[in-house]
């Protein structure tokens, strides 16, 4: 098995990395970053290369057997476009909304081609597509999904203790979220919609609010007609209460303001600066999935739901492995050709559930589902 990890300096993909290695008895790597590092297992190969030059990249992804993207989702279409001219199979983190929309328009290419582009397979979008394609299964019409995100860290330290990359997370605290609403998709305001959600421990209570993620581009794509959709997260109240005061003051913006420098790039840039936190991680990740549907022309509630922890013995965060290790697992399929069809696909209808939750089980993510009676 000859897997492609791309943006492998990263820490998602670092996740990616060694849950392939774990997990796959006979795999190569190549691990792919504009700055590669070092690894100490001799079945990684760290290759620099620079993502936005297609031509070099489709040479370098030929003959591998799937190529996992794990670069900031701006650069998701270089990365599948490269794929495209290799006839690799190909999976990525996700597209927040509108880089999704953009990848479905290479549809019909990546169809023709007889090659698999797997969108969004992370925790969220991922797990949760996953959770939900599962749900629908078992009923005879989808009309709502809804997503819900809980993440708390007892261990965090540091000035802006982030969860994931940061460039990201300023934009979904500044970008308007979308959401399904009446069978029509429309924006609503930054950092609105607040709900109090109750999550298993040890997530336990937390506060949640809209942001654009890729989950509400993709249900309606899987379940035409698809009457309401929505994604809400809840990050620690003290990152909340920081990344607004930041964004309030304008350091999400990228353009240029002093002395030729954009403030998002400064933030960045100190950031990034920020030394780890000794000891083990403690933080954890509450992913739930809300489907609600027609069943034997009943109508059906249920709702699934992924409690992820650190795993002891591991330096990784709870958030960073149900990120990376999925994707881990979406190569594996991709390898195998265990994926249902062709084209740009979404994990929800695509994937191999119960395959991929017993896969997910080995690493200490167990989901479970449940029905609301009616």
């Amino acid at each position: 098995m000859r897997i492609a990890v791309v943006g492998a300096a990263g820490a998602m993909a670092q996740v990616t990395l060694a849950d392939l290695l774990e997990f796959q008895d006979a795999v190569e790597i190549t691990a792919i970053d504009r700055r590669p590092i070092a690894h100490p297992d001799p079945r990684v190969r760290p290759v620099a290369a620079d993502v936005r030059d297609v031509g070099a990249m489709a040479r370098l992804l030929a003959g591998h057997d799937a190529v996992l993207n794990c670069v900031t989702y701006y650069l998701n279409l270089e990365v599948m476009r490269a794929a495209l001219a290799a006839r690799v199979p190909y999976s990525d983190l996700g597209g927040l909304y509108h880089g999704t929309l953009r990848q479905f328009e290479l549809d019909a290419e990546f169809a023709a081609a007889g090659v698999p582009a797997l969108l969004g397979m992370g925790s969220t979008p991922g797990i949760t597509n996953a959770m939900a394609g599962e749900i629908a299964r078992t009923l005879d019409a989808v009309d709502e999904v809804h997503v819900r995100v809980g993440c708390v860290d007892e261990g965090a330290s540091g000035p802006l203790p982030v969860p994931y990359a940061l460039d990201t997370l300023l934009d979904e605290f500044v970008l308007p979220p979308m959401i399904v609403e009446d069978g029509v998709a429309r924006a609503v305001e930054p950092m609105s919609g607040f709900e109090t959600l109750e999550f298993a421990a040890p997530v336990g209570r937390v506060e949640a609010m809209y942001t654009l993620h890729s989950e509400v581009a993709m249900f309606p794509r899987s379940w035409p007609g698809l009457a309401a959709a929505s994604f809400k997260v809840a990050f620690g109240r003290e990152l909340y209460e920081k990344t607004r005061f930041l964004v309030e003051l304008g350091f999400a913006g990228r353009e240029a303001r002093v002395r030729d420098v954009a403030p998002r790039e400064m933030l960045l840039a100190l950031a990034g600066a920020q030394v780890a936190p000794g000891g083990p991680p403690r933080d954890a990740d509450g992913l739930r999935v809300i489907v609600r549907g027609r069943r034997e022309g009943r109508r059906v509630e249920r709702i699934a739901e992924c409690i992820a922890t650190p795993r002891a013995g591991l330096p990784f965060a709870a958030g960073a492995l149900d990120t990376g290790v999925p994707l881990a697992i979406a190569g594996q399929l991709l390898a195998e050709k265990a994926i249902a069809g062709d084209g740009v696909l979404c994990p929800e209808l695509a994937l191999p559930h119960r395959r991929f939750f017993s896969e997910l089980a080995r690493r200490g993510l167990d989901v479970r589902f449940e029905e609301i009676p009616s």
